[in-house]
């Protein structure tokens, strides 16, 4: 048996969590897509590496209670990251977690400048 997920239109959270810049950048992943990532490959406390973050929608594993560090190539992209970042720590840790740490990086994902991570989670 074939199993399907679905989800539902984030538009009202990508309202509610990226700056309107953000959403220029052509890939956007679903963020209940990124949840169900987090919630089912990492726990609470985990480094989690993107390495090509685009908008940084991975940003929303730290709301999760993981650290996530986003490495972003494009200059016109990081910068409506870290503001959508600002963002996101105005609303706070989801229920029943701890706020995770966020890394935002521009560099190349050929050349990391990082020793390790628990996780590495990118755009499907």
């Amino acid at each position: 048996m074939i199993s399907t997920w679905k989800a539902k239109n984030d538009g009202p959270q990508r309202k509610r969590f990226f700056v309107p810049e953000a959403m220029a950048h052509p890939a956007k992943g679903h963020i209940a897509l990124w949840q169900e990532m987090f919630e089912r490959y990492t726990r609470p406390g985990d480094w989690v590496l993107d390495p090509m973050a685009g908008i940084g929608t991975s940003l929303v594993g730290c709301l999760m209670g993981r650290n996530v560090v986003c490495v972003e190539l494009e200059p016109h992209f990081v910068e409506p990251m870290r503001a959508s970042w600002e963002k996101m720590q105005a609303h706070g840790p989801m229920l029943g977690a701890t706020m995770g740490q966020a890394v935002i990086l521009r560099g190349d994902a050929r050349h990391l400048p990082l020793a390790s991570a628990d996780s590495i989670i990118t755009s499907p």
